[in-house]
């Protein structure tokens, strides 16, 4: 008896890629969302997109900035997903302030940790990670901190 031979096609469904383009004061960067690591709230950004704010450069949290509009992408008491405490250049957050109501967007431009006014750690969603030239981006945001807020984009890449 000849053994038969099966063949067999394997379909790999793709990972959802979702790319984010920002326009900060007219320097384009993009950026890969972390779909996998956090589904719903990249989720919740992706249908809100396009988001068009000012920034403002965070009190004690480093060298980052934030968005002045609140976003609720999340709702009141849902878990955070894919916490990250140490931050570094490119890195896309979610900070869903539960006292304080704030629900804003932010971007590490160097080595931040997002933190509350006593300076404690707070938890953040990190959303995605600028891949794009990120170089510019950084350039242009560090200019916040000392000439003041610039209006910033969010859309779909």
């Amino acid at each position: 008896m000849t053994p038969r031979i099966r063949s067999y096609t394997i379909v790999c469904m793709p990972n959802p890629s979702r790319r984010l383009k920002i326009n900060l004061a007219g320097v384009v960067a993009e950026a890969q969302l972390y779909v996998a690591e956090a589904p719903l709230t990249v989720e919740a950004l992706w249908n809100t997109l396009p988001i068009r704010d000012r920034t403002i450069h965070v009190r004690w949290s480093g060298d980052a900035w934030r968005t002045n509009e609140d976003y609720p992408l999340r709702p009141p008491g849902s878990p955070i997903e894919n916490i990250a405490e140490r931050l570094g250049p490119g890195d896309i957050i979610y900070f869903p302030a539960r006292e304080s109501g704030s629900n804003k967007i932010g971007l590490a431009y160097g080595p931040a940790q997002w933190l509350n006014p006593f300076r404690e750690p707070v938890d953040v969603a990190l959303l995605g990670h600028v891949d794009v030239n990120l170089e510019a981006l950084v350039a242009a945001s560090e200019r916040i901190l000392f000439e003041g807020p610039v209006d910033v984009e969010f859309s779909r890449a």
